[in-house]
């Protein structure tokens, strides 16, 4: 799987199509050898990034979840800085001409934070990752070479300091489970990791990355020369190759659609070798298949392209994780600069979900930064970092982590992200709820109903167990489809429902997003006066007994003073929802509840939901 692993690992050609050009069928072999050489990784785990006076980060901490992580800010708050301290410790110094990161070189000029003035106060980064024998057990052995059998355990802890005294001065040290080592030893360890290039690096805005064997003229002059034995040789060479490479991708093929099928838009995808008219040519074009269309991946759009390279890397990391080979069984530490460029919010919001997914599903860890809440860790909000700048007279300070803890941990994303806080804040009861299957009804009252069937009358109750409702708390909730997209996105499955009388005003605002009636969507009550809600759903012998007793309220909800017919309302709607309770009733006397029931079950759990 040489080919397939180059190919998954996009980094090359910004259009993933590989050209190579060679002589004969063993230089292009040989290429190919390397290439899967150096895309060799290790597996760790970054645990924490720490910094004083470089850049922004004057005193600065960050832990890291084990799998998704997503750090958010406004522009020029540190992300990319923290990207830079861990591509310093693990990519740089790495001769690979063809792993064409920026190095991560500190220059402690332009790096020290600008209002430091003493100068005693030097720049110092650090990283601290884990190491695990049972996945890592290639480097694991490496470390335990280098310190002998004095650790016990499973999993190492490493530490790196790099202090920066002043432009000449800098020091080294490596920490293992708390335990500080020679410098020689610790030099030696880092220079190790630094060369299996244990990062994958995928930039959303500038994801290709280039190479060449050789140059084009060079090229054409020996080619000029070959004798028609030679290009016969050649060309029969090429022929063979090709089959094997074809052969090699159909794995890839596999994988690669199995990705993209978690996407709500569907592609497939196509591994194609492409004839460019020279005989010791050969090129491989990734095509994608959206129905009877089938596309070079350039020609998509921008957010197709992204989408479909960053799962081809991911795929690259799944591959070498797996692998049944303990030497070739590897995890990279995945890093994503803006994930969600070029694409809508909705596809964001699909694509945030199918990253934090997979990094679970397979152990992987992802660090992402990014502008957008879609992208976020729904699932584990403590994963999520939230950066920002003090500011002094105006001027804007070092970086600071936001505090985002308890239920309403999104609020200050929504801040300083642009979201609107004030509607975030009609949602918070959902955002502590899971992100499982979920029905989303108007209010409380409809909870309590609900409740109630699902306790006493199980036999209707056809929605399940684990499927939990939640409210939204009124029907405005449902017209700012931007929040709404943003609430059921980070859900497994979502169903909607609404009052009957709010139909005209919510359905188009839900179909614009997509959502179709009846498999994600219902309206609630009957039409008839005063029954376009859920109490439209009770038997008549309810109303009747409610409504006789309390004819005060029934008069009372025809005022027009707002206040004394909403007060009136919601009486009746608690002296019904009692009444229902009380009444003894059998699950046959609640017929319209039980077609609710069956509706919403299958909606959610319909084979094309």
């Amino acid at each position: 799987m040489i080919v397939g692993a180059c190919l998954a690992h996009h980094k090359y050609d910004p259009a993933l199509t590989v050209h190579l050009r060679a002589s004969n069928l063993n230089q292009s072999r040989a290429l190919f050898t390397r290439l899967a050489c150096r895309t060799r990784t290790i597996s760790l785990r970054i645990t924490n990034v720490a910094a004083k006076n470089f850049r922004t980060l004057q005193d600065f901490s960050i832990d890291f979840n084990h799998n998704y992580c997503a750090i958010s800010g406004r522009n020029n708050c540190g992300k990319s800085s923290i990207l830079r301290i861990i591509q310093h410790f693990l990519v740089k110094g790495s001769d690979d001409p063809f792993f064409m990161f920026d190095e991560g070189e500190i220059d402690f000029a332009s790096d020290k934070t600008k209002w430091v003035s003493n100068n005693d106060d030097g720049i110092e980064v650090s990283i601290s990752i884990e190491v695990l024998e049972h996945e890592d057990s290639e480097v694991f052995f490496v470390i335990k070479s280098y310190i002998g059998d004095k650790a016990a355990g499973s999993a190492y802890t490493l530490k790196f300091t790099h202090q920066f005294i002043d432009e000449a001065t800098t020091n080294l040290v490596c920490q293992i489970n708390d335990k500080t080592v020679a410098d020689r030893i610790g030099s030696e360890i880092l220079k190790k990791i630094r060369s299996t290039n244990s990062i994958i690096f995928h930039n959303s805005v500038m994801p290709g990355r280039s190479f060449y064997f050789g140059g084009q003229r060079v090229l054409e002059v020996v080619e000029a020369h070959f004798s028609a034995e030679d290009r016969s040789k050649i060309s029969s060479a090429q022929t063979t190759l090709q089959r094997r490479i074809k052969a090699a991708t159909k794995q890839h093929k596999s994988e690669i659609d199995k990705l993209l099928g978690r996407l709500k838009d569907k592609y497939q995808v196509e591994l194609a070798t492409v004839d460019r008219g020279k005989p010791s040519s050969y090129s491989l074009e990734v095509k994608l298949l959206d129905k009877s269309v089938d596309v070079p991946l350039k020609d998509w759009g921008a957010g197709t392209q992204n989408r479909t390279r960053l799962l081809m890397t991911l795929l690259e990391a799944i591959r070498k994780k797996s692998h049944t080979d303990d030497q070739e069984r590897l995890t990279p530490v995945l890093l994503v600069e803006e994930p969600e460029s070029f694409l809508h919010p909705s596809a964001q919001s699909d694509f945030g979900q199918v990253l934090a997914g997979l990094a679970d599903e397979h152990d992987i860890q992802i660090i992402a930064t990014t502008h957008s809440p879609y992208l976020l860790n729904m699932k584990e909000p403590l994963a999520n970092t939230l950066l920002d700048r003090k500011t002094f007279r105006g001027a804007l300070k070092e970086t600071v982590r936001v505090s985002t803890d308890g239920e309403k941990w999104m609020l200050p994303f929504s801040k300083i992200l642009g979201v609107v806080p004030e509607e975030f804040q009609e949602w918070s009861q959902i955002f502590s709820a899971g992100t499982g299957q979920v029905v989303l009804v108007e209010g409380d009252i409809d909870v309590e109903y609900f409740a109630y069937f699902k306790d006493k009358h199980a036999d209707i109750y056809k929605i399940g167990e684990d499927v939990e409702i939640l409210p939204y708390n009124g029907k405005d909730a449902l017209k700012n489809t931007q929040i709404l997209k943003f609430m059921i996105g980070r859900m497994e499955r979502a169903f909607i429902t609404f009052d009957l009388d709010a139909k005209g005003e919510v359905q188009k605002k839900l179909e614009a997003l997509e959502l179709v009636e009846g498999r994600d969507f219902c309206a609630i009550g009957e039409d008839s006066p005063g029954g376009r809600c859920i109490e439209g759903l009770l038997p008549k012998s309810i109303k009747s007994k409610v409504y006789a007793d309390n004819a005060d309220l029934v008069q009372a909800m025809g005022s027009v003073v707002s206040k004394e017919k909403n007060d009136a309302r919601n009486d009746l709607k608690a002296k019904l929802l009692e009444a229902t309770k009380s009444s003894g009733l059998l699950s046959k006397d609640f017929p319209h509840f039980k077609k609710l029931f069956d509706q919403i079950h299958k909606g959610l759990f319909s084979v094309d939901a």
